[in-house]
């Protein structure tokens, strides 16, 4: 197992930057935000094979770092717009076709949600437009995962389905297309009480890429504001928080997992400058070290 960082809290970072500290920090990979907060790539012009992928290509090299996935999550592929699914398919063709380009094997997202209906009434719409995209994704040999972030504590709540193992289960069984898989976080199962190591367990063949992020209950505003708010919980460091990280690595271990896990940095309390992000990012590291 290997561990990576997410730039998803370092956007305003150039990639020369981003890499160069990376690789001064002993990170073995980086995964980069697909959309466009990170505004300094273009990546319908890496799809086309434009100087912006030279530009990462040489990074990659220069560096010996590679890119071990693109991210971009808030896709409307179940939207009820036919628009906005129309977009979401595209713009995700983009990211594979500049993956592809990249040599990067993994692509994450999330499913998106019709917010109308139910978690299981949108499976049909998952059964109606992952086909096609599995199709291209095996087509360019990359793999498409599916992060479980439920994305609960922003409404409407529209962007996935993929949140828990009884989801897993049915979106596999409706398109079980090998390039379909899972970008596993154990952060948002341990909010919902889901058994994360046992999830491992059960999806080993799914897992495409682990992210590492924790979450500390908050029992005081539980006690005070209910589960509804979600503001009883919040994203820590690794460490920092109560996912019992000699437990979910096991897991991986036992599994036989050796690709990455990477460091998704949404920690309030490490942020407000670039001093405290990336304190964080080694604390993180410091601490994930000591299982793997």
């Amino acid at each position: 197992m290997k561990l990576a960082l997410y730039n998803s809290c370092l956007l305003h970072w150039e990639p020369e930057r981003l890499f160069a500290w990376a690789a001064e920090q002993g990170f073995r990979g980086v995964e980069l935000h697909g959309g466009p907060r990170f505004a300094h790539v273009d990546w319908s012009a890496v799809a086309d094979g434009a100087a912006d992928a030279k530009a990462l290509l040489a990074a990659q090299e220069r560096y010996g770092l590679p890119i071990v996935g693109l991210m971009y999550g808030a896709l409307p592929f179940l939207s009820p717009d036919p628009d906005e699914r129309r977009a979401a398919a595209q713009r995700i063709g983009v990211l594979l076709r500049a993956a592809a380009r990249l040599g990067v094997p993994i692509v994450s997202t999330f499913t998106g949600r019709d917010p109308a209906k139910t978690l299981e009434q949108n499976l049909d719409g998952f059964a109606d437009v992952f086909p096609a995209i599995a199709d291209l994704a095996e087509s360019l040999g990359v793999r498409l995962a599916f992060e479980n972030c439920p994305m609960y504590e922003f409404w409407p709540p529209v962007h996935n389905i993929a949140v828990s193992p009884t989801m897993w289960r049915a979106m596999f069984e409706l398109v079980p297309s090998p390039a379909l898989g899972l970008n596993f976080d154990p952060s948002h199962l341990a909010w919902q009480g889901v058994d994360y190591a046992r999830a491992v367990r059960e999806f080993r063949d799914r897992i495409f890429i682990a992210q590492a992020k924790d979450t500390e209950k908050l029992p005081d505003t539980l006690r005070e504001e209910g589960m509804l708010h979600h503001r009883w919980w919040r994203h820590r460091i690794p460490g920092q928080g109560d996912v019992d990280w000699s437990a979910f690595l096991t897991s991986l271990q036992e599994i036989g997992y050796d690709g990455y896990l990477s460091i998704e940095h949404e920690d309030p309390v490490w942020t407000g400058s670039d001093e405290r992000v990336t304190k964080g990012l080694v604390l993180a590291k410091g601490h994930l070290e000591r299982f793997i």
